[in-house]
């Protein structure tokens, strides 16, 4: 729902399909959504990419807890498979 609806500016597609939204926006993230009646809503926001969204899933969280705290307490090992053994017999 739109609490406020202000045109504040027209803007025109360029022909290569980019919209200038002005300095206020530059290295933002926006999402967009377009309705099915062509409406375009433009969102500003922080998005997290779907390849990191398991970090932010409640069940992981107790995972990678246990996980810094492991490598806090522990010291770096070069040799893989005594990462390997640590691991398994911790």
């Amino acid at each position: 729902m739109i609490a406020e609806s202000h045109i504040e500016t027209i803007k025109q597609v360029g022909a290569n399909g980019q919209v200038s939204l002005g300095k206020k926006y530059a290295g933002k993230q926006i999402q967009v959504l377009t309705l099915i009646d062509g409406t375009i809503i433009i969102k500003p926001g922080k998005f997290i990419p779907d390849n990191e969204m398991w970090l932010y899933n409640k069940n992981n969280n107790e995972i990678i807890d246990r996980a810094i705290k492991w490598a806090e307490t522990n010291k770096r090992h070069e040799n893989f498979d005594e990462i390997v053994d640590l691991v398994q017999n911790d």
